[in-house]
């Protein structure tokens, strides 16, 4: 394993999930699972990736297998929150984010306003090698949602 892979390794290791209802969140696990699970289905082509339905179905497909028994958080959440996450991005609309006083925006605000979210260069060349790819699904699976399909 090289030095690049164990960082990416290590950071999905370390996502910072919330709590929901006292129980960790696993949106952003899943939301990062559907962003691979869109590469390897050719949804995804080039780092750039917007808030759209067929990513959302994939993200709620992969919440309904690995949680079936949990109500999902919505999509637009895992979306915006991941940006605490070094290797995720969103390019805003006009060069920054706008004026706002909330704590997650709307569906309809992040339509309006985020031109599209992209992942850093060295996780998104990675993911272009299925071996990764499969390898950083299994470790999200082992590590996150293991025990929540039990």
């Amino acid at each position: 394993m090289n030095l690049k892979t164990s960082y990416y390794k290590n950071s999905i290791l370390s996502i910072n999930r919330g709590l929901a209802f006292g129980i960790p969140s696993n949106a952003k696990p899943l939301f990062l699972l559907s962003i691979i699970k869109g590469i390897e289905e050719g949804i995804i082509i080039g780092n750039k990736f917007s808030y759209e339905e067929k990513l959302e179905t994939i993200y709620k497909e992969l919440c309904s297998f690995y949680e079936p028994n949990r109500k999902p958080a919505p999509f637009y959440k895992p979306f915006y929150h991941s940006t605490k996450e070094h290797y995720y991005n969103i390019k805003w609309k006009g060069g920054k984010i706008p004026d706002h006083t909330w704590h997650t925006p709307s569906p309809k605000f992040i339509k309006e306003n985020i031109e599209y979210a992209f992942l850093d260069d060295g996780l998104w060349d990675l993911l272009q090698d299925k071996y990764i790819r499969n390898e950083f699904c299994e470790l999200i699976i082992s590590h996150y949602l293991k025990t929540a399909n039990i």
